[in-house]
């Protein structure tokens, strides 16, 4: 195997602290496999195993089928010297090993993000009804107060997932409910944090009742698990003789502790040696810090501290011209961006094409391969996007193709316009429709079930679950469902000759009606079940595939949570929620389920999805869409998607006033002015956000800003740069 010249120091490793840092595209999930095979070939492993521990699931699988192919082509059977698992996993087996070490009982459970999200509602709930409805008025701006109807719950939405995030940050900085109310007086009157406290005390009151523990307790207690028992760290220290850890500038400071804590190497005089514990990742894609607790700071200490430090910056995933405009991203942003304290936001450094390996090379093509375009409309964007889509297509149907939109909604938008233009695609986003698939199925057969003499109803569910062309199985079943329903039902209308003629339309459509409406009869005949398992049992009847098992039995989980709440739901009641796309407990359980399986994109589709979840993925040409300043904001004077316009000025970033409370509660240094800090961390994070979506793109890439009236919104600056960059450069080129 030869290796690239960025790439043979790291190839020397032999133990000890490494970081490497690696551009897109520079081969890390290829060059950690080969290093991990390389230890285990040596045996420099043993007696113990190799660790590598990884963000996401579907990260874990791949990780997994390379070592194993590598180890197999080496002619080597060692599958049982090293494991894969993401940072929870490896939590989990410190606890089940001694999970009296963490002042657990033996048969703990973890809670699952649906039912986390239903204990957090209800908690919420309860704080309403004892004064909580009062105070929140009293954080609504005037404009707020005007427009506040309590039985809407679009705001409160908004709250649950503030008092998710910063109980979160609370549990993962080791601060009980009890500490909190300890510093009642330090926090002040208007703190955020003590106004959630009592929501925090509920939750964790709810947890403790059911046995239960989530998935932040899981970090934060193997971590005092491994630091209070001696015999379970030298365990764990002894199992594992390498650490390897993926993606880490997503990490947190637990998980931080953890791997280190685990990497350590002790001798027999108990005194602590080196650690062997390799770090890869890239801190300009750090993109995690909206969503969770990952801070990149954790990745920029390493760098500073570790024994070796290399950095992977050849690429051979995209053409020159590309990688050019990903560095003049890097350069712009360091040496010229006007918010000084956003000049950090990128490490400066530079993506270099592959020039020293026989039989590799950057892509090329034949023209300069970047465009960019203003619209004067988000309606012009999509209708320009489809042209450019069909005749890219036409062109070349052997590549592939992703269009990147900041929104879920607008990922089900474009999509939409895709399907009427007889295009195929793919969804990624927690509101896609693949994803949603047994989420609106189950949600219209139970709709259905709750009013079976719904001719609307049956027909809606007809239509959702027969396979076929979309307009020939419209008539056929708006024919068929022109009869009363009971002799649908009964099949006495597949008598008629009228209805025996639409046979002839499309066979396949017509058997397949049939075929699900006995189905649906065997449903009928199973109402007197109790819900849950009446779910179940919808889905035994469906034949499902494991993901949407999974999702059915998360529903199941979910009413039968409600029910033991006295608050039994109605077969009505449950399909609505099934029906509502925003439903944020269905949409994020489908997504965390179909993440697992993880994602290859084929010529045949075009690949919709958002900013966000691209990462990590890669194809011949990306559509960015969107580029404007609402989305990437570029002055700390601008609009903030953070902020909440209803709340008072001193209100309106909750989070990032919890957040600096927290500090304060561990005696840290409090930032200048939390809002401002905030800002600004928003500003970095949509830079990076920015560099990881051009670096998706192997040969093309397409860039459109819109200008919109109605939010004041227009293409972004950064767009302007770039939209500069690519005219200088295609004319020289």
């Amino acid at each position: 195997m030869k290796f690239r010249d960025d790439q043979l120091p790291i190839m020397q490793y032999k133990g000890g602290t490494m970081a490497v840092s690696a551009v897109p595209g520079a081969g890390k999930t290829f060059i950690t496999a080969q290093l991990v095979c390389k230890i285990i070939e040596e045996k420099l492993n043993k007696p113990g195993k190799v660790l590598v521990v990884t963000y996401m699931n579907s990260a874990v699988n791949n990780f997994k089928n390379r070592i194993s192919h590598m180890l197999e082509e080496r002619g080597i059977d060692s599958n049982s010297d090293y494991e894969v698992m993401t940072i929870h996993g490896l939590a989990m087996k410190v606890l089940q090993e001694r999970p009296d070490a963490a002042g657990l009982d033996e048969n703990f459970k973890v809670i699952d993000d649906l039912q986390k999200i239903f204990y957090l509602d209800n908690a919420v709930k309860i704080w309403r009804k004892l004064g909580g409805e009062k105070i929140y008025r009293s954080l609504l701006s005037e404009y707020g107060t005007k427009k506040y109807d309590e039985k809407s719950e679009r705001w409160w939405k908004d709250f649950l997932q503030i008092s998710d995030v910063l109980i979160s940050e609370l549990k993962l900085n080791g601060i009980t409910p009890e500490k909190v109310e300890e510093n009642r007086e330090l926090l002040g009157n208007n703190s955020i944090i003590y106004i959630l406290n009592y929501i925090y005390f509920r939750y964790e009151k709810m947890l403790n009742l059911n046995g239960y523990v989530d998935y932040n307790d899981i970090l934060v207690l193997a971590y005092k698990a491994l630091i209070s028992d001696e015999d379970l760290r030298k365990k764990f220290q002894q199992k594992y003789s390498f650490v390897f850890e993926d993606e880490c500038q997503d990490s947190n400071l637990v998980q931080c502790d953890i791997l280190s804590i685990i990497s350590e190497r002790v001798g027999a005089d108990n005194k602590k040696r080196e650690c062997n514990l390799v770090r890869v990742g890239d801190l300009n894609q750090s993109i995690m810090g909206s969503f969770t607790s990952s801070n990149p700071i954790y990745f920029k200490q390493f760098l500073r501290e570790a024994d070796k430090n290399y950095v992977m910056n050849r690429a051979g995933r995209s053409t020159r011209n590309i990688m050019n405009l990903a560095n003049s991203l890097v350069e712009y942003t360091v040496k010229n961006h006007p918010e000084k304290r956003c000049r950090e936001a990128l490490r400066y450094q530079k993506i270099h094409p592959i020039e020293d390996v026989e039989d590799l090379k950057n892509p090329e093509v034949d023209e300069y391969g970047i465009y960019a375009y203003s619209m004067s409309s988000w309606e012009d964007v999509k209708k320009r996007t489809i042209e450019v889509v069909k005749s890219f297509k036409s062109k070349h149907s052997d590549m592939t193709l992703a269009i990147l939109i900041p929104f879920n909604s607008h990922v089900k938008e474009i999509a939409e316009e895709l399907r009427k233009n007889k295009i195929e695609c793919d969804e990624l986003s927690s509101t896609s429709s693949e994803r949603l698939k047994i989420i609106n199925i189950l949600g219209k057969i139970l709709g259905f079930l709750g009013e079976p003499d719904s001719p609307v109803k049956f027909r809606d569910l007809m239509y959702e679950i027969i396979e076929g062309d979309n307009e020939k199985k419209n008539v056929i079943i708006n024919n068929i469902t022109s009869f009363k329903i009971e002799d649908i039902i009964k099949e006495s209308v597949f008598k008629t000759t009228s209805v025996c003629k639409l046979e002839e339309i499309d066979k396949n459509i017509f058997e397949d009606f049939i075929c699900k409406l006995r189905m649906v009869k065997d449903i009928l005949a199973n109402l007197n079940m109790p819900l849950q398992e009446l779910i179940l049992y919808i889905g035994y009847e469906l034949k499902l595939n494991n993901e949407d098992k999974a999702i059915l039995q998360y529903v199941a989980s979910y009413v039968r949570h409600k029910n033991a709440e006295n608050n039994s739901m109605t077969l009505d009641e449950i399909s609505q929620e099934l029906l509502d796309v925003r439903s944020s407990a269905f949409t994020h359980i489908c997504n965390v389920i179909y993440d697992i399986r993880g994602y290859e994109p084929v010529p045949e589709k075009v690949t919709v999805t958002t900013y966000h979840k691209s990462k990590g993925l890669e194809w011949d040409c990306v559509f960015l869409l969107y580029l404007n300043n609402y989305i990437y904001p570029y002055s700390i004077k601008g609009k903030f998607r953070s902020e909440h316009y209803y709340f008072k000025d001193e209100f309106k970033n909750p989070t990032a006033i919890g957040k600096a409370e927290v500090q304060k509660l561990l005696q840290n240094d409090v930032c200048y002015n939390p809002i401002i800090k905030a800002r600004e961390e928003v500003i970095c994070e949509k830079i990076r956000l920015l560099y990881v979506a051009i670096t998706r793109a192997k040969k093309y890439l397409i860039l459109m800003a819109h200008y919109d009236e109605n939010k004041k919104d227009c293409p972004s600056k950064y767009f302007e740069i770039i939209k500069k960059f690519i005219c200088e450069n295609k004319q020289s080129s």
